[in-house]
């Protein structure tokens, strides 16, 4: 990656410049210096650069100044702050600006090597996107020119040529389809939400009574049904394949389809047996450029006859629609994990700092995905916790370490300070639109059940589940780990705090989940001791 591409790191301290010139060099990547925002906008007008390294507080223009005048100029540009002064307005306004990374002094060069790496991975794979994005409006755009043409033409043409407006009409509603289809999955960014849609659509467009979309596990090298519509689904749902066997074990293989008319075509094997009742079936690819995705099958018209070479066209075309949706999800996501990996580092950074909550965050994580476990959390609403727990005393970093590691008890403005924290937590990740959800979860983490909490003073059932189990797996870490103003509690003592105020603090269903979970783990420790 670090071939081609041209930094411009600026600070007005030219030892370091130097240093970064030379350790970047080492890397691959052409590196200019400058000591001032003035110079670097300068500079940038003369060359290209593909990053922007600046230090925050710097004569004249600051390093904000200078991102914002760069981001006009080069929309493109990717950006990274650095600076020795971490405050939550500082983080604020460099999410604001547009800073794809920020780095505190003094840094680790090779947490900034990280950084730059992680950053221009972060533009290329944006960059894909947008083009992705473009290339399917061009085909909707081309797909509705063509469909006007054929309906001129179906306007046009002769009575004499009534075998020819059937075609045509047929060629029509098949675009239709395709182009519908098309417009419907390039909104969804859900990958079962899309799988479904699509075998819908499909099963609609071609009147067949059962399909199926299988993934490609990478790491197993097999197909998995992922998504499936009509019979028989409950004992297909989870199925794999291994690549190379069966119709779509070799589809997968080849990544050419296949049209199976009937069960005497030279599609089947000898030792491949189907109970469809037509023994007729079509299975198409899904690939993005060379990479295998997966493969949807369809089997069984309802009418009972044999699939076309018109199916067949149709469904090769609505597989590259598919792949088209899936890639662009799988794009998306990574967008996501880039901008939590990116927030989450400063969370990371925060308890580093304090050896009192070094590991609480992800200890906390771990509590309440065993509590979701028990009580039967949806995978999506886990991962939303996992989300708020790894990121909820994020607003920490707003907070005087004076305050946070003082020994002694907090006073009133003290405290009124820390209790701030949830709120700060909720502004950091606004922005975030992708972690809106996890962002309601932050800011009530430290509500009560009885309605003493904070900020808000919600009570009972005013509090969201995954609210409630974060109080308990946050309370439980507190308790057990070591604070500047006393020891840690045993898990003993924990767990008998734990109950005392279960329906007051707690919601004392949760408080038994976390129990029955937590007695599991000690029982598993107990017998690994052993």
């Amino acid at each position: 990656m670090s071939v081609g591409i041209k930094i411009l790191f600026v600070d007005d301290e030219p030892k370091i410049c130097q240093l970064i010139k030379e350790l970047f060099k080492q890397e691959g990547y052409q590196t200019d210096t400058s000591l001032s925002g003035i110079e670097a906008l300068q500079m940038m007008k003369k060359y290209n650069y593909q990053m922007l390294i600046t230090d925050l507080k710097m004569p004249g223009i600051d390093g904000l100044e200078l991102i914002r005048k760069a981001k006009r100029e080069h929309p493109e540009i990717s950006t990274i702050m650095v600076t020795g002064y971490a405050t939550i307005e500082t983080a604020v306004q460099s999410l604001k600006h547009g800073v794809d990374d920020y780095i505190t002094k003094p840094f680790n060069i090779f947490e900034l090597k990280k950084a730059v790496k992680r950053t221009l991975y972060s533009h290329l794979i944006t960059k894909e996107n947008k083009q992705l994005l473009y290339d399917l409006k061009k085909t909707n755009i081309e797909l509705d020119f063509y469909k006007q043409q054929l309906t001129q033409k179906v306007q046009t043409t002769s009575k004499h040529l009534k075998d020819a407006n059937k075609e045509l009409v047929r060629r029509i509603r098949e675009l239709g389809a395709i182009n519908e289809i098309s417009k419907a999955t390039t909104s969804v960014l859900d990958i079962d939400e899309l799988l479904k849609l699509c075998l819908e659509k499909i099963n609609e467009k071609l009147k067949v009574t059962h399909s199926s979309i299988m993934l490609f596990d990478e790491k197993k090298d097999e197909l998995i049904v992922k998504a499936c519509q009509g019979y028989r689904c409950d004992e297909v749902l989870g199925k794999t394949q291994k690549i190379g066997e069966g119709i779509a074990g070799r589809v997968a293989k080849e990544k050419k389809p296949i049209l199976v008319k009937s069960s005497d075509d030279n599609g089947f094997r000898r030792d491949e047996k189907f109970d469809y009742v037509t023994k007729s079936y079509i299975s198409a690819p899904l690939v993005s450029g060379k990479r295998l995705l997966g493969v949807i099958n369809i089997t069984d018209k309802m009418s009972r006859e044999s699939f076309s070479e018109t199916d067949f066209n149709f469904l090769c075309i609505m597989a590259g629609q598919v792949s088209i949706a899936l890639e662009n999800i799988r794009l998306y996501e990574t967008i996501e994990e880039n901008c939590f990996n990116t927030v989450r580092s400063l969370a990371n950074l925060l308890e580093a700092k304090d050896r009192y909550t070094s590991g609480h965050s992800q200890r906390v994580s771990e509590y309440a995905a065993s509590i979701a476990d028990v009580i039967g959390v949806s995978p999506k609403k886990k991962d939303i916790l996992h989300h708020a727990t790894l990121l909820h005393d994020i607003g920490k970093i707003g907070i005087s370490e004076l305050i946070l590691n003082k020994p002694g008890k907090l006073n009133e403005s003290e405290f009124d300070v820390i209790k701030s924290h949830p709120i700060i937590s909720e502004e950091i990740i606004e922005p975030l639109d992708f972690l809106k959800e996890a962002s309601l979860h932050i800011r009530g983490h430290h509500e009560s059940f009885d309605g003493s909490g904070y900020p808000d003073k919600l009570g009972g059932e005013d509090i969201p589940l995954l609210t409630k189990i974060m109080t308990v797996a946050d309370a439980f870490d507190a308790m057990t780990s070591a604070r500047a103003f006393r020891p840690p509690k045993s898990i003993k003592d924990a767990i008998s705090e734990l109950n005392r105020v279960s329906g007051k603090q707690f919601d004392s269903d949760l408080v038994d989940a976390f129990m029955s979970c937590e007695a599991m783990k000690l029982n598993s420790d107990l017998k690994s001791s052993t």
